[in-house]
């Protein structure tokens, strides 16, 4: 039987695995990163990132637990040594073992695909808990990559309609903040676990409401733009682009109508936000590359607060 484009499952080609285990490697993780691995069922996966000591994103990632005391973390390739040597200096003497996974791969499932028919062998496989557009996460071994593969686009565009930031593209290492970027809406943080690395200025932002921007979505009319293209409005340049892909299906819950064929993600002030709310749903004053945009706030994201005082 041949399948359709969208029925193909996907490769992320760009991942990196690091396997963290033994009897503390729990106890391990609770300590250092933001998403809470004590409370993750076997079978299940978690975002979470590492931060600074001032609460600043060094590094966000995809907890996986495919056993009680053994978990895969998932970064972009680029940081995955990065993210090991920091992993092993945080170790200290604690009895656990840290390896890069070189031959574990990122299968994506969306739709309708189920992963019993893939007939793929798997080391796991789980919901993606950051949205239902993002379908289910396969882990398995380069050798059992099917031949046939989706392209990775598709996937993408969920991503960034839904608003979930990865990669250093949309969190800037040792810039952005874990609240701006949404990343305590969609579970990569809890803020009742304890202490980690940068608790304490992310726990402060948190009940303090000192958030002043957010990483939103925005539909274009035109061609996916380059990173960094800038976001205009009535003429001013309020943000730059960060990741973007192109729109296969027409995104809901935009302001204002729009045939739009390209999806990004931003990071923009809060009050810039509610100037674009407040003005009427066809104004053109949102810019991107002489092409109008309008936002598209996923959900989760809504109602936008407003900013916050420090």
């Amino acid at each position: 039987m041949t399948l359709t484009s969208d029925e193909l499952p996907i490769c992320h080609p760009d991942t990196g695995f690091i396997s963290v285990a033994g009897d503390e490697a729990c106890a391990f993780l609770q300590s250092i990163i933001t998403a809470n691995v004590e409370t993750l069922p076997i079978g299940a996966c978690r975002p979470a990132a590492l931060l600074t000591p001032q609460g600043r994103v060094l590094i966000d990632m995809m907890v996986y637990r495919p056993a009680m005391d053994r978990f895969l973390i998932r970064s972009d390739m680029a940081r995955r040594d990065d993210l090991f040597t920091r992993l092993r200096r945080y170790r200290l003497r604690r009895p656990i073992d840290l390896a890069i996974e070189p031959d574990i791969r990122l299968v994506l499932l969306l739709g309708n695909q189920d992963a019993e028919t893939t007939a793929i062998p798997m080391i796991m496989v789980s919901s993606d808990p950051r949205s239902p557009q993002l379908g289910s996460h396969c882990l398995v071994e380069a050798r059992h990559l099917p031949a046939q593969m989706g392209a990775i686009d598709r996937w993408h565009a969920n991503r960034i309609a839904a608003s979930v930031p990865e990669g250093s593209v949309d969190l800037t290492p040792e810039r952005a903040l874990m609240l701006e970027a949404g990343l305590d809406r969609l579970g990569a943080v809890d803020f009742e676990k304890g202490c980690y690395v940068g608790q304490e200025v992310t726990a402060r932002t948190h009940y303090r409401g000192l958030v002043k921007r957010r990483l939103v979505p925005l539909t274009i009319a035109g061609d996916p733009p380059a990173i960094d293209s800038d976001i205009m409005w009535q003429g001013t340049a309020i943000g730059k682009s960060k990741t973007a892909a192109a729109l296969n299906v027409p995104i809901t819950g935009t302001h204002g109508r729009m045939d739009a064929k390209s999806i990004c993600l931003a990071l923009l002030k809060l009050s810039d936000l509610h100037n674009i709310l407040d003005a009427p749903a066809n104004d053109d004053g949102l810019m991107i590359n002489g092409h109008a945009a309008r936002l598209a706030l996923a959900d989760w994201m809504q109602p936008l607060p407003r900013q916050g005082k420090s």
